[in-house]
C-alpha cells in the first residue's frame, strides 16, 4: 500500500466515520409523546421491537417531549411507549423501509402501566424530514411485479424521471444498466447494497444485483440529497437483501420459457419452406431458492440464497445489406437507383471506372471479393438479408447472510454474493455463418464474475449516540474472448494482426465482421470500502458525521484494435458497399495490444444536522467535502502534450527521443505519475426544509438545495497506452484495403517489439494518435434544487408535485485539437485541395484524402515534428445542461391494492458529455479546437455554442405505473377455492422518442474528424416523413455540406418515436398447512404486443436513412412459473 492510501486510511480511521449514504440499509423512527389533551410528556421510554427477530431499542423523549430511534433494521415492528401514571400505549403494523424516516406520534392516557392502549397503524407515507425526491419499491412489489430478466435493476426506472439508457458496455457486467435520473448522467446513480457501495468503478453504473426472492427493498433518491449521500450526482439507490428471523422462511421456484408461447419479430426472416417467420428459439430456465431462520433465537440468524440461469436463443430478426450477385458482377445499376436508396438515384463515379453504374470485375478488390464469396447469400436486389445469431448464455448467483445481536446494544452482520454469466462467441455456435460475429455487441464469449462482500457493525453508545461501521469488497472481471474465423493473410490483406484469425470490418449502414470490442479482453477492478458513521442527538438536533474512504485497483488487457480494424462508410462512390467491393476504405486504424494497472482512490468527509426547529419545521443543513484524486498508472503509462513546449521544440528527459511536445512522468513539472492535479477544493454544501403543518406527519411542503460531485468512470483513460512509448495506435485514410501501408507510401510499424522503453522506434511512429488533459482540469458539479408538495390521503395513499431542477457544469468531453485544414476543396474528396495556416503560405495538395496527415495544423507548422503527430485530442471540462421537471407522484399501499405512479414533464438542453465513455477519440463534439493556437474565450464559447442541444439521455414526458391488485378472501368456501388467493401484478411505462442527430457519414469537413460528429444540413421546413418504418425522416429534407465545410442541423434536434411497455402477471396462490403455499404464476412482457418502434437510421448517405430497421422492445414474451414457499 502506498503512502497516499495509508494517509487516507489513517484519516478515516481517526475520524471514526465514513460516508453515512454507504450505512443506509437501515431506518429510523421520529416523533412526539403527547397526553390525551395535547400536552408534550419528558421522560416517557420508546422502544421500538422489530417482530420477526425480537430486535429491541429504545429511547427517551426529551423536555419538548421529542423521540428518536436510529439505525434500526428493515422490517415489522411493535412500538411500545411507557411512563409511570400512564396506560402503556403499542402500536403495531409499522413497517420500515430501506432509509425511511417516518414521523409516529405517541398519545398517552392517563391509567395504570398494566392498562394498554392498543392501536393498528401503519407508519405514515408522508416524507416530512428530508428534503430529497425519493420513492421506495417494497418487498411486496419487489417480488410481485413482472421484472424482464428478473433484474431488480429496473425498479429504478419506477422512480420519476428515470431512463434507461441499456449495458453501457462490451466492458460492463451482464445485467448493469446504464440509467439516468432527473436530468444526470448514463453514470450518475450511485448504488448502495446493505449499506455498502455497489458500483461498478470502471463503467460507473450497477454491479449485479440480488435476485428478487433475495432482495428486501430497493429505495431511490434524487435531487437536493442530504450530506450523507454522495459519489454520484444523479441519485442514490439504496438495496437491501432479506435477513433471516427467528422463524424458519424460504421458497424454491422456477422461471421457464419456450419460444413456441412468444410472439414472433416484423423482422424476423422468413422460413422459405413455410412463409412464416422464425421463431426467436427461446429456452429459458430460472431456478432457485432461498431460506432463512435462526441459529440461535433472538441472538443469531442465517440467510441463503441461489439463482442459476440456462438460455438458449436464436433471434433471426438481424437486418443488414451485403453485396449481390449483381454487384459482385460489377453491375451496381439497381442497388444505386432509388429502388434501394430513400435518396433517390445516384450515379457512380466515372473517376473509379463505372460506366452507366457498371464497372468491369477485375476492377473489384480481390480482398474485398473473398470476404464477399464467405458471406450467406440473398435473392433481395438490394442486398438485404435478415440471421440470427445463437447465444447460450449461464448465469448463477449465490448469497449468504449472518446476522449477529451480541447484545440489544450491538451487532454485527456479514453478508457475500457471487454473480457470474458465461456464453460462448456466437460464431461457435453457428459456424455456417459468419455473420453470426456481425458487429454487434454480445457476439463475442463473455466469462464474467463479480464477488461482493460486507461486514457491518452497529454500536449503540447510549439512547443518543450510534455508530455503523461498513467494511466491503467488490472485486469484479469482465473477461471476453472470440471465435477463429479466418485471418487477413487467408483473403489477400497485406497486414500484420495480432489476432490470426480475426478480421474486424465495419461497413456504415450494411454487414458488419466481427467487432473490435468483442475480441480478447479482459477487465479485472477491485474495489474496497470502509465506512463508518456517528449519529448524535442532542436536545433538537440530531448530527450525524463521517466521511468514506476507498481504494480501486484495475487491471486491462486488451486487443480492442490490434487486429486491425477495416472501415468503409461510401466516402468515394457514395455507396458504403460500392466502397467495399472496390477495397477504398474509409479508415484503416491498428494498434498495439495493451494493458493497463491503474488504481484511484476516493475520500469524503460530511457534517450534517437535522434541526427540528418546532414540531412542525424541520431543517437540514450540512456540507460534504469530496476531493478529486486522479487515476494513478502504476507503471507510469500517462502523457501530456503541451503547445508551448512544441513551439519552443523542448523533448523530454525520461523519452529523449519522443517529438517536440511530450512531456512523462518524471519530466519536469509533470504532476505524479497521474498527469493530473489532485483538486482539493470540492466542497459541497447542503440545506433543505421541511413543513409539516398539522405536525401529524400526513402534510409536508420540503424545498432543498445542494451540490454533488460527480466524477468520470475507471475506463475513461482506457486509451493512454495506445500512444508512444506505451504502444502505437495509427490511422491511415484513403488507403486500399489489398495493401493498406503499401498503398499510401509507408512502411507497415507493426510489429512493435520495444514498449515503454527509452529506445522505442519513434521514428516509425508517424501521425500517432494522442489524447491530452489539463493538469487543472475541473471536476463535474452538479447543482440542484427541488421545492415538493405531499399529502397522504386516508391511511393508505400519498400524492405529491414536485418542481425539480438540476445545473451541472464542468462536464468532460473530448475535442479534436490537431485538424486537417482546408482552404479551398475539389469536386470530391479524392481531387486536389488547398491548406494552410491563418496569415501563412497555402499549399496545394494533389488528394485530400491521403494528404489528410500533411494537412493537420501542426504538420502545417513544423512537417518534422508534426509528421509524428495525427490526433493530438484534448478533454475540456466545458460541458454542461440545465435540466427542468415537474414531477407528479400517487402512491397507495393497502393489503389489496398497492400501485405507485410517476409521471414526469421535464426539459434539458445543454453541450456534450464523455464522462463514462473511454477516451478514445473526440466524440461529439462536431467542430475542432486548436490545441497549436488555442481561441480565445470568447471564440471557444461561440465554437461550443454550435454544440448546444437536447440532453442525450433526457425524455421529455415519463411516466411510469406498477400495481398490484389481490382478490379478497371469501368467506363460501366455493368462492374462496375458487376466487381467492388470485392477484394481478403489472408494469406500465411510456416515455417520448430519443433526440437524435442527423449526421453525414464520411468526412465531408476534410478534417479527419469522426463522420459520427459532423452534422448534415436540413434543408426543407419539415425534417419528418409520414412517420412509418420507411419513412421517419424525409431524405429529401436534408443535405449533404458543401465539401470543406460543416453541416449546420442542430444536435439532437430530432425525435425518435416514442415508447410504451405493459408487463403483467397473474399469480394464483394454493394455501398449504402450516403457513406454507405454492404459487402458480404466468408472466407477459409487453404482453399486449404492441410493436415498439426504433430509432431510424440517422446517416445520411446510408441507403437506409430515415428508415426503421429494428425494434426498440422484443415482441411478447411468455414465462410461466411455479414456487413453493414455506
Amino acid at each position: 500500500m502506498n503512502r497516499g492510501l495509508r494517509a487516507l486510511l489513517g484519516v478515516l480511521l481517526l475520524l471514526t466515520a465514513t460516508t453515512s449514504a454507504w450505512a443506509q440499509a437501515t431506518a429510523q423512527i421520529n416523533g412526539t409523546v403527547a397526553d390525551s389533551s395535547g400536552g408534550v410528556l419528558p421522560g416517557v421510554t420508546v422502544i421500538a421491537i422489530q417482530t420477526e427477530t425480537g430486535f429491541r431499542r429504545e429511547a427517551v423523549s426529551d423536555e419538548n417531549g421529542a423521540y428518536s430511534l436510529l439505525n434500526l433494521p428493515i422490517g415489522p415492528y411493535r412500538i411500545e411507549a411507557s411512563l409511570s401514571g400512564f396506560r402503556t400505549f403499542a402500536q403495531t403494523g409499522v413497517v420500515l423501509q430501506v432509509a425511511s424516516n417516518p414521523v409516529i406520534p405517541v398519545r398517552m392516557e392517563l391509567g395504570s402501566l398494566e392498562e394498554t392502549v392498543s392501536v393498528e397503524a401503519s407508519a405514515p407515507l408522508v416524507e416530512t424530514r428530508n428534503p430529497a425526491v425519493g420513492a421506495v419499491i417494497t418487498n411486496e412489489q419487489v417480488e410481485e411485479l413482472p421484472l424482464e430478466g428478473r433484474n431488480p435493476a429496473t425498479l429504478v426506472l419506477l422512480a420519476g424521471g428515470a431512463v434507461d439508457t441499456g449495458n453501457p458496455s462490451s466492458r460492463s457486467l451482464t445485467g448493469s444498466r446504464g440509467i439516468a435520473t432527473a436530468g444526470g448522467q448514463q453514470f450518475g446513480v450511485a448504488y448502495l447494497l446493505d449499506g455498502a457501495m455497489h458500483n461498478n468503478v470502471y463503467d460507473g453504473v450497477n454491479l449485479q444485483l440480488p435476485f428478487p426472492d433475495a432482495m428486501q427493498e430497493f429505495r431511490v433518491e434524487t435531487s437536493s440529497q442530504n450530506a450523507q449521500n454522495g459519489y454520484k450526482a444523479g441519485g442514490t439507490a439504496s438495496v437491501a437483501t432479506k435477513a433471516g428471523t427467528n422463524a424458519f422462511h424460504g421458497d424454491v421456484f422456477e422461471f421457464a420459457r419456450h419460444h413456441k408461447f412468444n410472439a414472433t419479430s416484423p423482422f424476423a426472416a422468413i422460413n422459405r419452406a413455410t412463409g412464416e417467420r422464425y421463431t426467436d428459439g427461446l429456452v429459458r430456465n430460472q431456478f432457485g431458492g432461498v431460506i432463512g431462520g435462526p441459529i440461535k433465537q433472538d441472538r443469531i440468524f442465517f440467510f441463503a440464497a441461489y439463482q442459476g440461469t440456462r438460455a438458449t436463443e436464436t433471434p433471426a430478426d438481424i437486418v443488414t445489406f451485403i453485396p449481390t450477385a449483381a454487384m459482385l458482377a460489377g453491375d451496381f445499376t439497381t442497388v444505386a437507383s432509388a429502388q434501394c436508396r430513400a435518396q433517390g438515384n445516384l450515379v457512380l463515379p466515372a473517376a473509379l471506372g463505372f460506366v452507366n453504374n457498371r464497372i468491369n470485375p477485375a476492377l473489384l478488390s480481390p480482398a474485398a471479393v473473398a470476404i464477399a464469396k464467405r458471406l450467406p447469400t440473398t435473392t433481395d436486389p438490394c442486398g438485404q438479408i435478415s440471421y440470427s445469431r445463437s447465444t447460450k448464455p449461464e448465469e448463477k448467483q449465490p448469497i449468504g447472510r449472518v446476522d449477529v445481536q451480541l447484545n440489544q446494544n450491538h451487532s454485527l452482520f456479514g453478508r457475500y454474493m457471487l454473480s457470474t454469466t458465461y456464453w460462448d462467441p456466437a460464431f461457435s455456435n453457428t459456424p455456417d455463418n459468419i455473420l453470426s460475429n456481425g458487429g454487434l455487441a454480445g457476439s463475442g464469449g463473455r466469462d464474467n464474475y463479480s464477488h461482493s462482500l460486507v461486514v457491518g457493525d452497529t454500536l449503540v453508545l447510549s439512547n443518543t449516540v450510534v455508530n455503523n461501521l461498513r467494511v466491503s469488497m467488490n472485486k469484479t472481471k469482465v473477461q471476453r474472448w472470440h471465435a477463429d474465423m479466418f485471418g487477413p493473410q487467408d483473403v489477400g490483406i497485406k497486414i500484420f494482426s495480432y489476432l490470426d484469425k480475426y478480421v474486424t470490418i465495419t461497413n456504415t449502414g450494411a454487414f458488419g465482421l466481427n467487432t473490435a470490442t468483442e475480441s480478447f479482453a479482459s477487465y479485472a477492478p477491485t474495489t474496497y470500502s470502509i465506512a463508518d458513521d456517528l449519529t448524535l442527538v442532542r436536545g433538537d438536533h440530531q448530527y450525524a458525521i463521517g466521511g468514506a474512504v476507498s481504494l480501486s485497483n484495475w487491471q486491462t488487457i486488451t486487443n480492442v484494435r490490434s487486429m486491425g480494424a477495416i472501415s468503409f462508410n461510401g466516402t468515394f462512390t457514395g455507396l458504403t458497399l460500392g466502397d467495399f467491393l472496390l477495397g477504398r476504405m474509409f479508415e484503416y486504424r491498428q494498434a498495439t495490444p495493451f494493458q493497463q494497472d491503474i488504481t484511484q482512490n476516493y475520500m469524503a468527509l460530511f457534517g450534517q444536522d437535522t434541526w427540528r426547529v418546532s414540531p412542525k419545521v424541520t431543517v437540514n443543513y450540512g456540507v460534504r467535502w469530496e476531493p478529486w484524486f486522479p487515476q494513478n498508472s502504476n507503471d507510469k503509462a500517462f502523457y501530456a502534450f503541451d503547445a508551448g513546449r512544441l513551439k519552443a521544440g523542448e523533448r523530454s528527459k525520461v523519452f529523449p527521443a519522443a517529438p517536440a511536445g511530450l512531456h512523462y512522468p518524471g519530466d519536469e513539472g509533470f504532476p505524479g505519475t497521474t498527469g493530473m492535479k489532485t483538486v482539493w477544493s470540492n466542497v459541497a454544501p447542503r440545506v433543505g426544509i421541511s413543513w409539516d403543518p398539522t405536525g401529524e406527519g400526513r402534510t409536508s411542503v420540503r424545498a432543498g438545495y445542494g451540490m454533488t460531485g460527480d466524477f468520470v468512470t475507471g475506463q475513461f483513460f482506457f486509451d493512454s497506452r495506445s500512444a508512444p512509448p506505451f504502444g502505437l495506435e495509427q490511422r491511415l485514410t484513403g488507403a486500399l484495403l489489398d495493401d493498406p501501408w503499401g498503398s499510401v507510401g509507408r512502411t507497415n510499424p507493426f510489429p512493435v517489439t520495444t514498449i515503454g522503453t527509452a529506445d522505442y522506434p519513434f521514428q516509425n511512429a508517424l501521425a500517432s494518435l494522442f489524447i491530452t488533459v489539463p493538469y487543472d482540469i475541473k471536476t463535474t458539479r452538479n447543482h440542484s434544487w427541488n421545492v415538493a408538495l405531499q399529502q397522504q390521503l386516508g391511511d393508505s395513499t400519498a400524492v405529491s408535485v414536485t418542481y425539480l431542477a438540476n445545473h451541472m457544469v464542468n462536464m468532460w468531453g473530448v475535442v479534436d485539437g490537431n485538424p486537417a485544414l482546408v482552404t479551398t476543396a475539389g469536386a470530391t474528396p479524392a481531387a486536389l485541395c488547398t491548406a494552410g495556416l491563418p496569415g501563412g503560405p497555402v499549399q496545394t495538395f494533389a488528394n485530400c484524402t491521403t494528404s489528410l496527415d500533411a494537412r493537420r495544423e501542426i504538420s502545417l507548422y513544423n512537417p518534422g515534428v508534426g509528421q509524428y503527430y495525427g490526433y493530438v485530442d484534448y478533454v475540456t471540462d466545458a460541458g454542461w445542461q440545465d435540466y427542468q421537471g415537474l414531477q407528479l407522484s400517487l402512491t397507495r399501499r393497502s393489503d389489496r391494492f398497492t400501485t405507485g405512479a410517476n409521471y414526469t414533464v421535464s426539459r434539458c438542453e445543454g453541450l456534450i458529455s464523455q464522462g463514462q465513455s473511454p477516451l478514445n477519440v473526440a466524440t461529439g463534439y462536431s467542430r475542432p479546437v486548436s490545441v497549436l493556437n488555442p481561441p480565445s474565450e470568447a471564440e471557444t464559447e461561440a465554437l461550443y455554442e454550435i454544440d448546444k442541444g437536447r440532453c442525450d439521455s433526457w425524455r421529455a414526458h415519463v411516466f411510469s405505473l406498477s400495481a398490484t391488485v389481490r382478490t379478497p378472501e371469501f368467506s363460501n368456501t366455493a368462492a374462496r377455492m375458487i376466487l381467492s388467493d388470485w392477484s394481478l401484478a403489472g408494469i406500465f411505462r411510456a416515455q417520448s422518442g430519443q433526440p437524435l442527430t442527423v449526421t453525414t457519414g464520411s468526412d465531408r469537413a476534410l478534417s479527419g474528424m469522426q463522420a459520427s460528429n459532423q452534422r448534415a444540413t436540413q434543408v426543407g421546413d419539415n425534417p419528418y416523413g409520414n412517420g412509418s418504418l420507411t419513412n421517419w425522416f424525409s431524405p429529401a429534407a436534408f443535405a449533404q455540406p458543401a465539401l470543406g465545410t460543416y453541416g449546420t442541423s442542430v444536435r439532437n434536434a430530432y425525435d425518435g418515436p416514442g415508447y410504451r411497455n405493459i408487463d403483467l402477471a397473474l399469480v394464483r396462490q394454493f394455501q398449504l398447512p402450516r403457513g406454507h403455499r405454492l404459487e402458480a404464476r404466468v408472466e407477459a412482457f409487453n404482453a399486449l404486443n404492441w410493436f415498439m418502434y426504433g430509432n431510424p437510421n440517422t446517416v445520411l448517405s446510408n441507403s437506409t436513412f430515415g428508415q426503421i430497421t429494428s425494434n426498440a422492445g422484443a415482441p411478447r414474451v411468455m414465462q410461466f412459473a411455479g414456487k413453493y414457499v414455506f
